[in-house]
C-alpha cells in the first residue's frame, strides 16, 4: 500500500468514524427517554426514531449522487472551482464542529432528550421520526461534503472509499458500544478530545488544498515566490512528506499567502480554547 493511499484511507477512516459516531450517539439520546416507558410507547418510539434515521442516511446518499452528478457535468476551471469549494466548505465544517463539541456537548444532549421525551408523551410520533432524521441527514452530509473535500482531484477508487468507510463505521459501532457500556478506555472525555484533534488537523490540510486551488484558479495570489527550502529534511512531494501535507497542510517551499492562511486557521480553532466571558467574569 502506498503512502497516498494510505493517507486516503486515514483521512475517510477518520471522518466516517467521527460523523458516524455522532450519529448514533444522537439516535441514542433520542431512545434513552423511552427506558422507562411501557412496551407499547416504548416500540412505537422505536419505529418512529429507527425510521428517522434510516431516512436521514437517504437523504445523505441522495446528496452524494447529486454531488457526484454536478461534478460530472463541470470540465476544466468548472471542476476546480467546485473542488476548492468542496474543501473550504469541509475544512469550515470541522472548525464548526471542534466549536460544538467544546461549547455544548452535555447541554445538547440533556436538550435532545428533553425534546424527544416531550414528542414521545404527546404521541407525536412522526415529529420524533423527523427529528431523528433531520439529525441523522446533517451528519450524513457532513460525512459526504468531507469525503468530497477530501478525495477532490485524487484518485481514490470506490473500492477504497468503501472499504475505508466501512472500518470507519466498524470503529465508530465499537466506540459506541464501549461508550454505553461504560468502557473507561472510551470514556466521553478521551472521545471528545480524539475527535477534536483529529478533525483540526484534516480541516488543516483540508484548507490548504483549497488554498492551493485558490491560487492555481488566479482567484488569489501567492503575495511571494517560496519563502523557505526545507525539501532537504522532508519533501512535501513524495513518501512521508506527502503524507504530511495532504494530512495537516504541511508545505516544504511554502510562499506567504499559504502561511497566513494557515496562521489564521489555527488561531481561529485556538478560539474554541478560549475562555468563555462568564467564566472570567466568575472567576
Amino acid at each position: 500500500m502506498t503512502a497516498d493511499v494510505l493517507l486516503q484511507s486515514f483521512r475517510i477512516a477518520s471522518v466516517v468514524w467521527r460523523e458516524s459516531f455522532e450519529a448514533l450517539v444522537i439516535v441514542g439520546i433520542l431512545l434513552a427517554w423511552t427506558i422507562n416507558e411501557g412496551v407499547a410507547v416504548r416500540r412505537r418510539a422505536i419505529r418512529s426514531i429507527a425510521g428517522g434515521a434510516a431516512a436521514g442516511v437517504m437523504i445523505a446518499v441522495g446528496l452524494a449522487f447529486l454531488m457526484s452528478g454536478a461534478a460530472g457535468f463541470l470540465d476544466g476551471d468548472g471542476e476546480d472551482i467546485l473542488q476548492f469549494a468542496l474543501a473550504a466548505i469541509a475544512s469550515i465544517l470541522m472548525l464548526r464542529m471542534v466549536f460544538w463539541m467544546q461549547r455544548a456537548v452535555r447541554g445538547s444532549s440533556k436538550g435532545m432528550r428533553s425534546q424527544a421525551a416531550g414528542l414521545g408523551k404527546a404521541r407525536s410520533w412522526t415529529a420524533l421520526g423527523l427529528l431523528s432524521a433531520v439529525a441523522v441527514a446533517r451528519e450524513g452530509a457532513e460525512t459526504v461534503v468531507f469525503l468530497y473535500g477530501m478525495l477532490s482531484g485524487s484518485d481514490g477508487s470506490a473500492t477504497l472509499v468503501a472499504g475505508s468507510g466501512a472500518l470507519g463505521l466498524a470503529a465508530a459501532c465499537l466506540t459506541f458500544l464501549c461508550f454505553r457500556s461504560g468502557a473507561s478506555a472510551f470514556s466521553k472525555r478521551a472521545v471528545s478530545i480524539t475527535s477534536q484533534v483529529l478533525l483540526l488537523i484534516l480541516g488543516s490540510g483540508l484548507m490548504m488544498t483549497a488554498v492551493d486551488r485558490a491560487i492555481s484558479l488566479g482567484i488569489v495570489p501567492t503575495l511571494t515566490s517560496s519563502l523557505w527550502d526545507t525539501g532537504w529534511i522532508l519533501d512535501d512531494s513524495a513518501g512521508a512528506g506527502a503524507f504530511l501535507s495532504a494530512l495537516t497542510g504541511y508545505r516544504s517551499r511554502p510562499e506567504l499567502l499559504p502561511l497566513l492562511a494557515l496562521g489564521f486557521y489555527w488561531m481561529t480553532a485556538s478560539l474554541a480554547y478560549a475562555p468563555a466571558v462568564g467564566d472570567k467574569a466568575h472567576a
